[in-house]
């Protein structure tokens, strides 16, 4: 008895831990996965968990009458747990879409509250029933002790699995029918001790649950959906373009694109100009950060050959993606990186003329640690004499992100022009001096030179780019202060995305 009553704890603990992560990714292409979700989802569990223990110690201490006693309240607590994981796999994905069009903070608590407020009260209940039951056996002190530790033992089982083993290998849905399929094994064994009867029931939950292993089918044009530790991928084929979008529902949010670049489809150059960048200023060596699937490597493979390329992108996944979708190849003047792009600029030491910057967390948040002064001062020492960074920048109409960005930058380097494109902008900056005039002549003479496709980029630059002058009255971000997050949330609520 006391042995399944510490592993019925264990599960406990291992099952809250697995459904608060699993909270997160499966919010993530609704909501996004910024500190505001991860705020709202642990803020509202932690509630839930406060309620369950109160809940567990009232139960605990009711009168035990024509033989109750606080046994039976464990089987009742894993069946609501088993209940609702069930209801969770067969209608997360419609309630999630349903809230879609709420704000993130109320829709991460909505959403929170519908598919884990109750399994998170029941789990919590369950260690104070079992310090009761085990003090009728030994003391208080020592039962409540082996319950903390055992409990904490099974979250801590269920952080590292679910983290580095389910959710990147399984994904959310298969990681979501194994919490549920381990709360059936609990109920089982705690029916068997009451009446074997009613294990009839858990039988009965497993056989419809099994509905949900083939009832995942992707929409049409989505190609391919799968996950990783970093990311919610998705591949959408729309009109012979295949597109990548990452934490996101919303088609228009793209990461990556790639259309047969021998087709002349322009359509990728026009809509990302870092190809424009080897026709400013020579360009030998370019370091890419945030390859994503590999577009814009594409882009300089395809008009610039000659370039030595170090494309750094953090999930393996994606790197995987962009060999086998997008066409692309590593080679003498390609190599790929797996790494963080901070961690990399750190420990990297080579020097480039050109670094491109285009890091985002899926969706449109980006890292706070890669807009930052410090940031930028690495930057700069990874570049040569003559060197130059290109940033893409989500700020639509809105100075509140691109102001702070521009002058940290602008703290660094001595040149910085930006680039509108819808809704983002192009930064660009020099190590050296330079002017307007001087960029818009080398993209005139360029212009004649220049591929087909790239043409109407340039142009798009020559007639867009302007200077940028540092507002000594705007904040500047750092290390210690760069509220990214929270502007950008205040950005999409203005766009109602």
């Amino acid at each position: 008895m006391k042995k399944l009553l510490i592993f019925v704890v264990f599960v406990a603990g291992y099952l809250i831990m697995s459904l608060e992560l699993l909270g997160s990714r499966v919010l993530a292409p609704y909501f996004g996965a910024s500190i505001y979700v991860w705020g709202s989802l642990i803020g509202l569990i932690l509630t839930a968990l406060a309620g369950g223990y109160y809940l567990g110690g009232w139960l605990a201490e009711l009168p035990q009458n024509q033989g109750e006693s606080s046994k039976r309240f464990l089987d009742k607590l894993f069946l609501v747990v088993a209940v609702f994981l069930l209801f969770d796999l067969f209608s997360y994905v419609a309630i999630l879409k349903w809230l879609s069009s709420w704000d993130a903070v109320w829709g991460t608590l909505a959403a929170s509250l519908m598919l884990f407020c109750v399994p998170m009260v029941a789990l919590a209940a369950v260690s104070p029933l079992v310090i009761k039951i085990l003090s009728e056996q030994e003391k208080t002190g020592k039962a409540a002790g082996l319950v903390y530790a055992w409990g904490t033992a099974g979250s801590i089982l269920g952080t590292f699995l679910t983290t580095f083993w389910s959710v990147p290998y399984f994904g959310s849905r298969l990681t979501l029918y194994g919490c549920f399929f381990i709360s059936l094994l609990v109920l089982v064994g705690l029916f068997l001790m009451v009446d074997r009867k009613i294990i009839l029931l858990p039988i009965l939950f497993f056989l419809i649950s099994l509905a949900v292993l083939s009832s995942s089918v992707l929409v049409q044009g989505v190609i391919l959906e799968t996950e990783s530790a970093y990311n919610q991928i998705r591949l959408i084929n729309r009109d012979g373009k295949i597109l990548l979008t990452l934490n996101s529902q919303q088609d228009s949010l793209v990461h990556s694109g790639y259309s047969n670049i021998s087709s002349g489809d322009n359509w990728s150059y026009l809509n990302n100009l870092f190809g424009v960048g080897p026709l400013i200023k020579p360009v030998d060596s370019l370091l890419v950060l945030g390859m994503a699937a590999g577009s814009t490597v594409l882009q300089h493979q395809a008009f610039s050959p000659q370039i030595k390329i170090d494309a750094v992108e953090i999930d393996p996944k994606i790197i995987a993606i962009a060999k086998e979708q997008f066409g692309l190849k590593e080679n003498e003047n390609l190599s790929i990186w797996q790494a963080d792009a901070r961690p990399f600029l750190s420990n990297n030491q080579k020097q480039y003329d050109m670094i491109e910057i285009d890091l985002f967390q899926g969706g449109p948040y980006s890292p706070f640690y890669t807009m930052t002064q410090e940031f930028f001062e690495l930057t700069s020492k990874r570049l040569s004499q003559n060197g130059f960074i290109m940033m893409n920048v989500f700020a639509p109409g809105h100075q509140e992100l691109l102001g702070p960005v521009l002058n940290a930058i602008a703290s660094v380097y001595p040149s910085v022009y930006k680039i509108p494109l819808r809704s983002n902008f192009i930064i660009l900056a020099t190590r050296s001096a330079t002017s307007l005039e001087a960029i818009k002549n080398e993209l005139e003479g360029a212009i004649k030179l220049a591929p087909e496709d790239l043409k109407p980029a340039v142009v798009y630059v020559q007639d867009y780019i302007e200077p940028y002058e540092a507002n000594k009255k705007a904040p500047i971000f750092t290390d210690d202060w760069a509220p990214v997050e929270k502007i950008t949330y205040r950005m999409l609520k203005g766009l109602n995305l």
